[in-house]
């Protein structure tokens, strides 16, 4: 996963440069704050985590942009008769959005995103055995975008994670708020 997120980047960055582009093209970095609370479906419960993520990103034009991103959660605590566990789990990778910027301000703009990412669950089940799986999540989303002024952006999105080559996780759903700083 690392290999191909460094070489999407890298690839990106390359595609800036090359004179294919009209002079019209604008290419705006930006970095992101968010605010995810996922709801995920496991074997035999629902776990929900509340989770802390930045992102780096770039929109090239008004119609297409992508990011990278990390999240980190909070633990979910869970107690039967006999034991306790405590989940938590961390996410990186990479999302392709499109934007359909409405009205003749352009100051919101609807949003569609898809992307691919590392999710690492951190298990602990008390008395029994501690582990980690590692898995994909193929992420899938959409919401909307809100410029308050050329720099300052707020977004709220919606995603659905389908989890690959994780057992104890099947699917999630996760829930955003998030603030961006472009550097125009």
């Amino acid at each position: 996963m690392k290999k191909i997120t460094i070489f999407l980047t890298a690839a990106l960055f390359m595609t800036h440069t090359n004179t294919v582009f009209a002079d019209n093209y604008k290419y705006v970095p930006y970095i992101g704050l968010d605010y995810t609370y996922a709801d995920n479906n496991a074997e035999s419960f629902s776990p929900s985590f509340n989770v802390g993520g930045v992102r780096v990103g770039s929109e090239y034009g008004q119609y297409f942009g992508t990011e990278l991103f990390f999240n980190q959660s909070d633990k979910h605590k869970r107690s039967h008769k006999n034991s306790k566990s405590k989940q938590s789990f961390r996410s990186y990778g990479l999302d392709v959005a499109a934007y359909l910027p409405l009205g003749c301000a352009k100051k919101i703009s609807l949003i569609a995103t898809a992307g691919i990412g590392e999710y690492i669950f951190k298990i602990k089940n008390y008395p029994h055995k501690h582990y980690n799986e590692h898995g994909y999540g193929y992420r899938f989303g959409g919401g909307v975008k809100y410029n308050f002024t050329p720099n300052w952006q707020m977004r709220i999105m919606a995603r659905y994670v389908k989890y690959d080559r994780v057992s104890a996780y099947k699917h999630g759903t996760e829930y955003t708020a998030g603030v961006e700083y472009h550097f125009n």
